[in-house]
């Protein structure tokens, strides 16, 4: 069993090498992933939730809605607690994910300040 564990650390090593080699600037949002170490199922709330609230901007934008504040707090009060709200923002934007929902939080945020 010891050597399972030990291919397995290695495994790990290896490939945080390899997202280290490749142009972490790319992929920020992965690159978070990995330093926050979250787990597949993680991940997979993550995008379950902005591909939801993705959805609604939609629907609140055909409804002539403009203020979208309540996306925001919805996004920041279910985000798993092992991701920073802004960092995780931006990264999705920076990354080409959701970048529609994430642009508008953006423009919350920046007014918010």
């Amino acid at each position: 069993m010891r050597s399972l564990e030990k291919r397995l650390e290695k495994l790990e090593f290896y490939f945080k090498l390899a997202i280290e080699m490749g142009n972490r600037d790319a992929y920020p949002f992965y690159g978070l992933i990995m330093d926050r170490e979250l787990g597949e199922g993680d991940v997979q709330r993550v995008t379950a939730l902005c591909d939801e609230l993705s959805e609604l901007l939609q629907k609140q934008k055909a409804q002539g809605l403009v203020l979208h504040e309540n996306l925001l707090t919805q996004f920041a009060g279910q985000l798993t607690t092992k991701l920073p709200v802004n960092d995780t923002i931006h990264a999705l934007y920076k990354q080409g994910l959701y970048t529609e929902l994430m642009k508008e939080f953006i423009v919350i945020l920046q007014h918010g300040k």
